[in-house]
């Protein structure tokens, strides 16, 4: 069977005075090796891209240094550097990929454009308790940090074997503040910081994550749990179309 087609979409970054759409390499591994799918990039100034959700079997909305503009919570202030136009097509993209039963992986900056988009609001963690220790090599800032509590009857519940808990890592200064209505928590850090949700009633795979599953996605056994589930969901929906 032909792998299925996701949709990975990028972040605005700007070198020599130049724009560029980039993503991390790290997460097309992910989805290449783990999840066994094939990937296409997504600019996010892409006006067209919610038009053609047809074409592909997945949406994966990854991590990036931005974060989500705070007039798209209705704050008045927030923590920056930000992204408009990646804020302008993930907000679009997520009801729309839920609405037409697209399985959906959302990692870091993904979950917390999850809950916006479903009118959830964002909150600077202070003291800054989840960051990694950028004096550490890039490979250990990736290794699991602290533990976090798996919601029993979930979707990553189901999928870990209900084992209740797990340790993961922790690379943000941003968490989810009032949780989206229509949400459900999947997972919570010791502290309260929410890890983990799902939308209650998708139709298909719908999971997010504050953590960063792509880096170890092959070798950690939670991590490959997560790729391997949004493979199969990828690949239920090649079938069907």
């Amino acid at each position: 069977m032909t792998r299925p087609l996701v949709a990975l979409a990028c972040s605005a970054e700007t070198w020599d005075g130049v724009r560029h759409d980039a993503v991390r390499h790290a997460y097309v591994a992910a989805l290449e090796d783990a999840a066994e799918c094939t990937v296409a990039l997504v600019p996010g100034a892409g006006r067209t891209f919610v038009a053609e959700l047809d074409r592909f079997d997945g949406l994966v909305l990854g991590g990036h240094e931005t974060n989500v503009a705070p007039e798209r919570y209705a704050a008045t202030d927030g923590p920056g550097p930000f992204d408009t136009d990646r804020d302008t097509l993930a907000l679009a993209a997520i009801p729309a990929a839920i609405e037409a039963g697209l399985p959906l992986l959302g990692i870091c900056r993904g979950l917390q454009e999850l809950n916006v988009a479903y009118g959830g609001t964002l909150r600077v963690l202070d003291p800054p308790t989840h960051r990694e220790d950028v004096s550490l090599p890039r490979d250990q800032q990736y290794l699991p940090a602290h533990e976090i509590r798996i919601s029993a009857g979930g979707t990553l519940d189901e999928l870990t074997g209900r084992i209740g808990s797990a340790r993961v890592n922790s690379l943000h200064g941003q968490a989810i503040d009032r949780l989206g209505p229509g949400l459900r928590i999947e997972a919570e850090a010791p502290d309260g910081v929410v890890e983990a949700a799902s939308v209650a009633d998708a139709r298909s795979f719908v999971l997010a994550v504050q953590w960063h599953p792509e880096w170890y996605a092959t070798t950690d056994r939670l991590s490959r749990k997560i790729f391997h589930a949004f493979g199969d969901a990828a690949r239920k929906h090649a079938a069907g179309r």
